[in-house]
């Protein structure tokens, strides 16, 4: 069994995709667009959306994750309350680096980097999109 975390955008969702591409070391995978999917009455694709994400994934060393657009009429709550991503990195500096790019146009710094009693390195980041991560590194 796997767990993987999908992440539903309003249509920021290839952008983010290409952003947690280079924040992860990642290869996007499986890109599929609203206007590949056949003509159904019970999910209508606006004109303005047939370019927006219907799927993606991103590959990425330990790891993968998926994401998509949500339409305007999608009725499902998408938001990203009670939720985490929580990443382990493998050094101090992959840590360092995950950090510094996640923090580049991020919303807001939970908890800057810093040694904890459980990690060595530990942070947390609401980026750009919303999403809250939490970042650790422990020598284990």
């Amino acid at each position: 069994m796997k767990l993987t975390s999908y992440l539903v955008f309003n249509g920021q969702a290839e952008e983010a995709a290409n952003f947690y591409a280079d924040v992860l070391g990642g290869k996007i995978d499986n890109l599929y667009r609203y206007e590949s999917m056949p003509p159904t009455p019970e999910m209508p694709v606006p004109e303005e959306c047939k370019q927006m994400i219907l799927h993606c994934c991103i590959a990425f060393p330990g790891g993968s994750m998926a994401m998509a657009d949500s339409l305007p009429h999608d009725k499902r709550n998408f938001g990203n309350r009670g939720h985490m991503l929580t990443l382990a990195c493998d050094s101090t500096a992959q840590t360092e680096e995950v950090y510094a790019k996640l923090t580049q146009g991020a919303q807001k710094i939970e908890c800057p980097l810093t040694e904890t009693f459980f990690a060595k390195q530990y942070a947390e980041v609401i980026d750009r999109y919303g999403v809250l991560w939490a970042i650790m590194y422990s020598e284990e």
